[in-house]
């Protein structure tokens, strides 16, 4: 198929998937480090570890030592598994990115006054 009848497919996808009320494809899901699964879901949505490993496609235990890193919020147990709402996840991530850019302006702010 040519770039032409391919742009074409994609865009009926597109607006099929609209009309239906899902998401569209996108050139983002192709993205290394682009993790737009997580984004799309509802704030109230129930992820598990197992899921959460799978958005960032990584394994269980990487799962486990990015909680103990502070990297991902500390789960609940919830039928025996470890379990998050997604809205929780993306606060925590939200609140360590706005700490890491205070912290950045701080440190920006301390080289140029001790700079001559």
């Amino acid at each position: 198929m040519n770039d032409e009848g391919q742009k074409t497919e994609e865009m009926q996808e597109s607006t099929a998937a609209a009309e239906a009320g899902e998401a569209a494809p996108s050139e983002l899901d192709d993205l290394p480090g682009v993790w737009r699964e997580l984004g799309d879901l509802p704030p109230g949505a129930i992820i598990t570890e197992q899921g959460l490993a799978r958005v960032f496609r990584r394994s269980q235990a990487t799962i486990k030592r990015a909680v103990r890193r502070g990297e991902l919020p500390p789960s609940t147990r919830l039928l025996g598994v470890p379990a998050w709402t997604v809205g929780a996840i993306l606060r925590h991530i939200e609140v360590r990115l706005e700490a890491e850019q205070r912290d950045a302006k701080r440190t920006k702010r301390r080289i140029t006054e001790l700079s001559p």
